[in-house]
């Protein structure tokens, strides 16, 4: 568990010898739904995955603003030591993302 503001994070770290891949999930989803992605790509990547405030794992939260979603992929990476991840999303997810990305070019 990753704590950020007022709740905590379910991250899930493969620790894999290749570069990070960070996976957001769409609204009301959680990390689960990324294991087929994850099996195809295989065992050579680092694949990290965390449930969103209030799914799967994680606490729920009194914010789930957009700012709060990026704070929540940065909390992840600062928890896994990972500055440059290859970021993949669908949905809530791939808009985090793109605002993520804005910021940290």
């Amino acid at each position: 568990m990753v704590h950020v503001d007022d709740t905590a994070l379910a991250v899930t770290d493969t620790r894999g010898p290749g570069r990070a891949i960070v996976y957001l999930n769409g609204s009301y989803a959680d990390q689960r739904h990324w294991q087929p992605v994850k099996a195809e790509l295989g065992a050579e990547w680092r694949h990290i995955t965390h449930d969103e405030r209030a799914r799967g794992r994680s606490k729920r939260s009194s914010d789930y603003s957009f700012e709060a979603g990026i704070r929540d992929v940065d909390a992840g990476l600062n928890a896994t030591g990972v500055d440059r991840p290859l970021l993949v999303g669908w949905s809530y997810g791939a808009t985090v993302a793109v605002h993520w990305a804005d910021r940290h070019p």
